[in-house]
């Protein structure tokens, strides 16, 4: 699959997407660790969101819940 045929991954801890990277003490975010097949990941602005991952919070919900409880 090319790049421009991706689909865009949003960060679990707080949304952000390849296109749309949070700031960080050292730049714009990259990816920690990324599903492609779900489309979701963990960006190196919220390494605190590992935790979530590692007990399997890899879905659209996931994503959502934790963006209305950051911006609710």
């Amino acid at each position: 699959m090319k790049q421009s045929q991706l689909v865009l991954a949003h960060c679990i801890g707080c949304g952000c997407d390849d296109h749309h990277s949070c700031d960080t003490d050292y730049g714009k975010c990259t990816w920690i660790i990324v599903d492609r097949e779900l489309n979701v990941g963990v960006c190196s602005g919220c390494e605190e969101a590992l935790a979530a991952w590692q007990q399997g919070a890899r879905t659209t919900a996931a994503v959502q819940a934790r963006t209305l409880n950051r911006h609710g």
